[in-house]
């Protein structure tokens, strides 16, 4: 029997990129789908979007958050399907049967993430970027959340961190069940929209990383506090 698939989108003031994502979920071909979208109280007309659609939608709701994470926490809270997936406003799925592609035909029932490549579109580009190995899950987020489906567990994101709670997510997930509870598809999944990125996001992710490795005991950790001496020492020295 084919799972159901919950696709979960958060949102805030998002009325110019949320009915590309919206149309590209309930265009999926793959019948077993539950449709989330949390809006984190919305004032610029996104709600009147998401009316639009609300009788395809399985839950929807606009109120006040806490930040990215505390949303996606609550779409996972209310999820009923086997497996989750978050597509965030902006961002879609390559085509209409990537998740038929994925789950119509075969039994991954030994699997608990299951991954794949993605677009990301930034001033108008299109660049393919293929997911790492899984072997760098030490390191760094080998794929982007919006190219993976998650078996539903008790495990939240973090909402105390800004941008690096996924990771840390993925990394309890290698936690608990092994690498090989995790499925590469070496096709692209999503296309995600990295507008907006900049030095500063990614000053802030190395950051969280360095709190995401203390906090799961990750060897890496004394790694990344030698580089962190070592700039201090190399920034003292200038």
């Amino acid at each position: 029997m084919p799972p159901l698939i919950s696709v979960v989108t958060i949102c805030y003031n998002a009325k110019n990129d949320l009915e590309k994502t919206i149309l590209s979920v309930l265009s999926q071909t793959y019948q077993d789908i539950e449709y989330i979208i949390i809006d984190g109280g919305s004032t610029d007309g996104t709600v009147d979007i998401i009316h639009k659609y609300s009788e395809r939608l399985f839950y929807w709701i606009s109120e006040p958050d806490k930040g990215i994470y505390d949303a996606m926490n609550k779409g996972m809270d209310r999820a009923t399907g086997s497996w989750i997936n978050f597509m965030n406003a902006g961002d879609t799925f390559c085509d209409n049967e990537v998740i038929k592609n994925i789950f119509g035909y075969n039994d991954l029932s030994d699997y608990s993430v299951i991954y794949g490549d993605c677009y990301v579109s930034k001033l108008n580009q299109l660049q393919y970027l293929k997911a790492s190995s899984m072997k760098k899950v030490h390191v760094q987020m080998p794929f982007c959340h919006q190219s993976s489906f998650i078996r539903k567990t008790r495990l939240r994101f973090s909402i105390d961190l800004k941008i690096a709670a996924d990771y840390q997510m993925i990394y309890e997930y290698y936690r608990m069940n092994g690498i090989s509870s995790f499925l590469y598809i070496s096709k692209p999944i999503s296309v995600f929209d990295a507008t907006g990125i900049s030095t500063t996001n990614n000053n802030l992710l190395q950051k969280e990383y360095g709190i995401v490795y203390k906090r799961t005991r990750n060897a890496y950790y004394y790694i990344y506090l030698c580089k962190q001496i070592l700039k201090m020492v190399l920034l003292c020295q200038n």
